[in-house]
């Protein structure tokens, strides 16, 4: 008795699919959602410039508040800045530097700089 071949090769995808099913979502983390949201404002009130080794310095536009810790940026956008030798971090309002274009690489350095973190002279 002979099995046709496609018959066969479905019969193999299925079974493997199906032994496999259980472990499709074992990874997935559920995380609580917050019974309020976050209520901070929101918009891009600063600019973090970033130096590295051997990368042109960088800059982007960041919003004044930490939606995801619901805290303002000013007290947790150290935590995620880079710290090992030769790295700096700078943080300035941005209507303390009107016309400044983040984004443009190398970037240029920011004026009024309120905070910094890390190897910065």
């Amino acid at each position: 008795m002979m099995i046709p071949v496609k018959f066969a090769s479905t019969a193999l995808l299925t079974a493997c699919a199906l032994s496999l099913a259980p472990l499709a979502h074992g990874d997935i983390i559920r995380v609580p959602i917050p019974e309020l949201p976050c209520d901070l404002p929101i918009s891009s009130a600063f600019i973090i410039w970033q130096h590295g080794p051997g990368v042109p310095d960088r800059s982007v536009f960041a919003n004044q508040s930490d939606v995801y810790n619901c805290r303002p940026t000013l007290d947790t956008w150290r935590a995620g800045q880079p710290t090992g030798p030769g790295y700096c971090s700078k943080i300035a309002w941005s209507s303390d530097n009107p016309g400044y274009v983040p984004g443009v690489t190398p970037a240029a350095p920011l004026k009024k700089v309120i905070d910094q973190v890390g190897d910065c002279p």
